[in-house]
């Protein structure tokens, strides 16, 4: 890989919204990508994974022994397929993230199994957590909505987890409780193993801080949001996590890079340097992506064109089943648009921010498929407010609205975004359960930390076209 061209400024986020129980394993299912379930709000499991006590083999029936840090009380971790083990067969390693407690500025070397949420050989991949919903219909009865992994993945999915640090106090350098991180992995980069084997680093993001309001609660700015920390650190790490999955895992499959706001600058920065050139290296791994899902970030392009703006040879994604493109987008509920202290949708002189519809790319003219929403937050100031109705309790981490939301790209005021509204039909008698955030809105965020919930299971159905398209599969 190349030499860094760019400084990286990592981009103002907040913490994806999460789940506080620890959630068992999910099912598997056979080769189908388009097995039943997906789709996701933020949230998830706060816990910090199974216990273990340190990187010794342990296999399906594996104790890992006494709890270890940032770890849930349960040491059981069920290999449930070939993909929870090592791509070689070999039985996974138990996990103990200890010895990250702090890890200051050395670089990273990602041979170290407890560097990763998600991938095989590990014991427990985070990715093999429960994203059951119980999915509410519209005369109101609900049904179980499964979340299936798909066995032996025919390509991969490499993710990347927004800002999890609100503590505003430099680089995330304490790696040994991986509970916030969990947050938006469950949430957003877990749900695509239904189609994909997920990998998913640790890195040490800058952090976000956010200050109070004016007391007087005058002018527009709902409070003040910077960033700490050394961006240079946080893309080094996620730079040599992507180069260490290419040299040991890739082996010539094709894959998909996912991110939200903070990971998504992280992964702007990477594809600028090492996909967008004319050179042969850059070609070539041109040729192996299927699509880029640079979501809640910052992506532009000329007015009225689908590339030459932040990439020169990477395009919008504009069609179904359109391979070698970019899927990016900032959402904002249509009863409250952009304000003056809008943080996204805006894009220098003669530029516009990338709006790609994923109902669009997914072949959907109507409402979103589909998306859920926890029932716990790990940290109450992400939840969902407005409107003010919440859902009752049921017995699975999510619940599931399918056919409510309509979301349109929106370009108006010198600001492009997805809006997205309520398009209930006549005969739909569930309530609109609360989906936005009205601190979040205040600060200029709009509906930043469910980038990828209400849209989700379009979201899923277009990278399955895609894959398809780049991998000659039938349709």
């Amino acid at each position: 890989m190349k030499k860094t061209s760019l400084w990286v400024m990592a981009m103002l986020s907040l913490a994806a919204c999460t789940s506080n129980d620890k959630n068992p394993p999910s099912k598997d299912a056979g080769n189908d990508a388009t097995a039943s379930s997906g789709g996701a709000s933020s949230g998830g499991a706060s816990s910090g994974g199974s216990s273990g006590t340190g990187a010794t083999d342990g296999g399906p029936s594996s104790s890992g022994g006494a709890p270890g840090t940032g770890g849930s009380a349960n040491p059981m971790w069920p290999v449930a397929d070939a993909a929870s083990y090592g791509i070689d067969g070999s039985a996974s390693v138990v996990i103990d993230r200890s010895h990250l407690k702090n890890t200051g500025t050395t670089p990273f070397d990602y041979s170290d199994p407890a560097l990763w949420l998600c991938r095989p050989g590990i014991n427990p991949d985070e990715c093999y957590s429960d994203l059951d919903a119980t999915e509410i219909l519209k005369d109101g009865t609900t049904k179980l909505d499964e979340h299936v992994r798909v066995k032996d993945p025919e390509y991969d999915c490499f993710y990347v987890y927004p800002t999890v640090d609100l503590t505003g106090d430099g680089n995330m350098t304490d790696l040994s409780n991986i509970d916030l991180t969990l947050d938006p992995l469950l949430s957003q980069g877990a749900r695509f193993t239904r189609l994909c084997r997920v990998y998913a680093p640790l890195y040490r993001q800058v952090s976000l801080s956010i200050g109070a309001a004016p007391a007087d609660g005058g002018g527009a700015d709902g409070g003040s949001v910077g960033v700490t920390g050394d961006g240079m650190l946080a893309y080094g790490d996620v730079k040599a996590a992507f180069q260490y999955y290419m040299d040991h895992w890739n082996g010539g499959r094709k894959f998909v890079l996912m991110g939200h706001s903070q990971g998504t600058a992280m992964l702007t920065e990477l594809v600028s340097e090492e996909f967008d050139g004319t050179d042969a290296a850059s070609k070539a791994l041109r040729a192996q992506l299927i699509s880029a899902l640079l979501i809640g970030g910052g992506i532009s392009v000329p007015q009225g064109k689908d590339v030459g703006g932040t990439f020169k040879n990477l395009p919008l994604c504009t069609k179904p089943s359109q391979v070698g493109c970019v899927i990016a987008y900032n959402s904002f509920a249509k009863d409250a648009p952009p304000p003056a202290n809008t943080l996204f949708g805006k894009a220098q002189a003669g530029m516009q921010n990338a709006c790609t519809n994923p109902a669009t790319l997914a072949g959907n003219t109507g409402n979103y498929l589909g998306g859920y929403t926890p029932y716990v937050f790990f940290d109450p100031v992400f939840k969902p407010d407005t409107p003010p109705l919440q859902p009752p309790a049921e017995p699975t981490p999510f619940v599931m609205l399918r056919d409510v939301f309509k979301g349109q790209c929106v370009n108006q005021n010198g600001l492009s975004y997805l809006e997205i509204s309520v398009n209930q039909s006549a005969d739909d008698t569930r309530p609109v359960y609360a989906y936005r955030n009205s601190g979040s809105e205040a600060l200029g965020f709009g509906m930043h930390v469910i980038d990828y919930a209400i849209e989700m299971e379009d979201l899923l159905k277009a990278v399955d076209l895609q894959a398809k398209a780049a991998l000659g599969r039938d349709m």
